[in-house]
């Protein structure tokens, strides 16, 4: 079977509390950023909020709960488009493991489903009034992903690998990454990264930048993951660089919207203005959106027109999962495939 994409991501059952700004110092916790923690520490804090006893391995049904992780996010938002992706992911025999199974499966996306020891990731997310998300994740099994767990076949025949920056905080799984770049190109795949967050860009700047020349065709980054990785202050410094380096690159910068830097062509895609409710995930829908495009026959304009409007969708509510009807609502932006 022939995939737009195949993804390597870290495989996160995603917790979502709307919380108010006084929560943070309650919890000694700053807004906006992201924790590595102990699952205890995550059923500690939603005992604080909710007031109730909580095992995250029976979540109350009033909660919401997501398959998630950056890079499945992306690989469902492609199936939820009408294209074809797989992920390569790790969970445990666990409920919140079997939960992440049953849900990949339904949304379509190709997913490796052999559970191994251990306790399945996890992220709580706590979303305040300005639609800034803090996690507190557990990374559990997600990040020991190991070679044999992936589809060699569904990689090897795919139009695009798509890797998972914050994946670089694992030996073992940075190493299972470098062995699929090579399969990759083996077969003419085309390699794609997110940087994920400027703050993995600096644990892992050196790796990142030594994948650019070279090994990766098309860089997904926001603005500050974008400075990060060229030691610059402006976009146009920043594209000027990392264009030196990676010859395809997406750069997105929230309300300002974002630029497509194709080899020579660079293109300016206008945002499309909308009241934020919860940003989780909006970078993971761009790169849905634009991946979903290139590989599907749409022009390079119309697949940033994609994903500046499937990332707008995302925004506007709670998740990065779409509770509407994307394909139907992308009929309104008249594209040509």
């Amino acid at each position: 079977m022939k995939l737009n994409v195949y993804a390597f991501g870290s495989a996160l059952v995603d917790i979502q509390l709307h919380v108010m700004d006084n929560v943070f110092p309650e919890l000694g916790i700053e807004k906006g950023n992201m924790y590595l923690t102990e699952r205890t520490r995550q059923e500690e804090i939603i005992r604080h909020l909710l007031g109730t006893s909580f095992q995250l391995d029976n979540p109350a049904e009033d909660i919401k709960t997501a398959p998630g992780g950056s890079a499945a996010n992306t690989v469902h938002g492609i199936c939820s488009l009408g294209g074809t992706a797989g992920l390569c992911g790790k969970v445990a025999d666990d409920p919140l493991g079997a939960f992440y199974i049953s849900r990949m499966a339904t949304c379509g996306v190709k997913f490796n489903s052999t559970p191994g020891p251990g306790v399945t990731g996890s992220c709580v997310v706590l979303i305040s009034d300005d639609a800034q998300r803090t996690m507190l994740t557990c990374l559990g099994t997600s990040s020991e992903i190991a070679y044999c767990d992936a589809r060699e076949d569904l990689l090897s025949n795919s139009n695009y690998l798509y890797l998972e920056g914050y994946l670089f905080d694992s030996p073992l799984a940075t190493e299972t990454m470098l062995r699929a770049i090579d399969t990759a190109r083996k077969n003419n795949v085309k390699v794609a990264l997110t940087a994920s967050d400027s703050f993995c860009v600096q644990r892992h700047k050196e790796i990142m930048l030594k994948l650019l020349h070279g090994a990766i065709d098309l860089l997904f980054a926001n603005a500050q993951e974008a400075h990060a990785l060229s030691d610059t202050e402006t976009i146009d410094d920043a594209l000027r660089v990392l264009s030196g380096m990676c010859k395809n690159i997406a750069l997105t910068d929230g309300a300002h919207g974002s630029v497509l830097q194709f080899a020579e062509n660079r293109l300016e895609v206008e945002p499309f203005m909308i009241s934020a409710i919860d940003t989780t995930g909006a970078g993971d829908a761009y790169a849905a959106g634009l991946l979903y495009g290139i590989t599907n026959g749409y022009s390079l304009a119309d697949s940033g027109r994609i994903a500046s409007f499937y990332s707008s969708r995302i925004v506007s509510q709670l998740g990065p999962r779409y509770s509407g009807n994307i394909v139907q609502e992308l009929k309104s932006l008249r594209l040509n495939a």
